[in-house]
């Protein structure tokens, strides 16, 4: 990679709460190393996107300070080539636990300046990058029935209740997704392109955002009580071994529309089926600290 020089930094004051104070830190650490600081502060959802994708140029890196939502956008509006950093400081920061990322704004300042680059693969639904997951039925139901108040105000918590409320509806609609060409009837379904979910619950020991390839947790049994022993394997690190869990690699999945159903991905509002879910064709260049990068290297 070019040396720094340029940093723009994505800001949103909304996630996690705000964190106004530790911006100041990354941008007073970054200045130290010589590189020269611009800050966006987002307005509204959709922002970032739009803003990125209206600047020619982005600089030499550009930093997306939030949580996976605020990534989510940054990466739908990165010019290709332009290496990607995140401080994570939103609600769950799942990919900033999936790369072990560091949260200190002195330590993200170094990797800003010296990190190693890693060459990860984002997911496409409806041609909308994303780099966790996408969600169909049940998970997509609690991600879009949170209460964003709440969510403000006890983070996670707030997804927690959520999921109880969502709990009696699940088994009530069915989906015909389509895997490669080879057709699944299932209750519930999650794409992911990484190992964890939730924060630090490992979801699938498939999965590789490294790898230009999905994995299709596809739930294929219904009934609440199923449903909480799936989320019991949840934690446990055990969902890929459940009676009724089918998970398969993919690199295109097609699901129908089912009149009303919304999706999610990273944990935000996705629009509605029917859906496209693909791998990208070209990699994003993300910023990682080198034992990251090495265990990436080997898997």
């Amino acid at each position: 990679m070019k040396k720094v020089r340029k940093v723009l930094v994505v800001y949103n004051p909304t996630a996690g709460g705000g964190r106004e104070k530790v911006l100041q830190r990354l941008v007073d650490a970054l200045v130290e190393k010589s590189a020269s600081v611009e800050v966006y502060r987002t307005k509204a959802a959709g922002d970032a996107t739009q803003y990125l994708r209206a600047r020619s140029d982005q600089g030499d890196v550009v930093v997306a300070v939030g949580g996976d939502g605020t990534t989510n956008e940054v990466i739908n509006g990165l010019v290709g080539g332009v290496p990607l950093a995140i401080m994570a400081t939103g609600t769950a920061n799942v990919l900033a636990r999936e790369l072990s990322l560091p949260n200190k704004p002195e330590q993200v300042a170094e990797l800003v300046m010296s990190g190693q680059l890693l060459e990860i693969w984002p997911g496409k639904l409806n041609g909308r990058r994303f780099l966790m997951w996408v969600g169909v039925g049940y998970d997509s139901w609690v991600v879009n029935t949170t209460d964003l108040a709440l969510k403000r105000k006890i983070g996670k918590g707030a997804y927690m209740v959520s999921m109880l409320t969502q709990i009696a509806r699940y088994g009530s609609k069915r989906y015909l997704i389509t895997v490669d060409g080879k057709s699944y009837d299932c209750y519930s379904a999650i794409i992911a392109n990484a190992r964890y979910y939730g924060g630090s619950f490992v979801l699938s020991r498939y999965a590789n955002i490294a790898r230009p390839s999905l994995q299709a947790l596809l739930f294929m049994k219904p009934g609440r009580w199923t449903l909480i022993k799936y989320m019991l394997a949840l934690v446990l690190g055990r969902m890929e071994s459940m009676d009724g869990v089918v998970s398969v690699a993919a690199q295109h999945i097609e699901v129908p529309d089912v009149e009303g159903e919304l999706l999610q991905t990273d944990g935000d509002a996705a629009g509605a089926l029917p859906a496209v879910i693909c791998v990208d064709d070209t990699p994003l260049p993300i910023l990682v600290p080198e034992p990251t990068g090495l265990a990436f290297s080997k898997v």
